[in-house]
């Protein structure tokens, strides 16, 4: 992660105190401070990475049965257990319930499990589900997925739900939608991306864009961490 490089950098210089060349490690860690936390920056890069929004009215138009939503936006450890605490992802959430509403998504499939060794009942997926009821969207038009516990067995196990005939409709954040799209194309799903959960913003260049913000560090830790996953998904032939 970029905070780790910056890191590692500095307490390099504070080790290696007899290295001739140790004012570099110095400098290097300075560099990599002003690039990591220079917003203008990571805005350019993110936005090249993540997936753009979809034409809603191009939507209407099209026949989708199923909106598959994936998981990773609750705090599935937070006690007591009688609400749903989110995370910033509620977007995937909150933009799949609109486009039900409008009638795009004719069923919500929600994919993703999360239980752990000690605790067999985290799967998010039920959780997403009671908040559903507890808000009463129609629940005989939601399909849950609760055993996958990451986006290639999203895809895997969608094989045992969803048709492959008709086009579906992808939801998740826009820094994951490359990495999700290329898994569920690589098991034959013809996708229709849906991106949420932009994190970038289109305004015009203003200076405090070019001043330390931890809001720049933020958008690099998800850029550094979908890229590590493209990859390890390329290279373990999972795209």
């Amino acid at each position: 992660m970029p905070a780790t490089l910056v890191g590692l950098a500095w307490l390099a210089f504070f080790i290696f105190r007899k290295w001739k060349f140790r004012k570099y490690l110095a400098i290097l860690g300075f560099a990599l401070f002003l690039i990591f936390t220079n917003d203008f920056l990571a805005n350019s890069f993110l936005k090249a990475w993540q997936t753009e929004p979809a034409d809603l009215e191009q939507l209407k138009s099209d026949d989708f049965t199923y909106g598959v939503l994936l998981t990773g936006m609750t705090n599935t450890l937070k006690e007591p257990k009688d609400r749903v605490y989110f995370n910033q992802n509620a977007d995937r959430l909150l933009q799949s319930m609109m486009l039900f509403e409008q009638g795009i998504i004719d069923t919500l499939y929600i994919s993703g499990g999360g239980a752990t060794a000690l605790r067999k009942d985290l799967q998010e997926s039920r959780v997403l589900l009671s908040y559903l009821k507890s808000v009463k969207f129609p629940i005989d038009k939601v399909i849950i997925e609760d055993e996958s516990r990451n986006t290639v067995e999203s895809a895997r196990f969608a094989n045992d739900y969803l048709s492959k005939q008709n086009k579906i409709l992808l939801i998740t954040s826009a820094s994951h939608m490359p990495r999700a799209m290329g898994c569920f194309e690589k098991e034959g799903y013809k996708i229709q991306p849906y991106s949420t959960v932009f994190l970038t913003n289109d305004e015009m260049i203003n200076p405090s864009m070019f001043l330390p913000s931890d809001d720049a560090l933020l958008k690099w830790n998800i850029l550094f961490k979908e890229w590590m996953g493209y990859s390890a998904y390329w290279l373990a032939g999972y795209l």
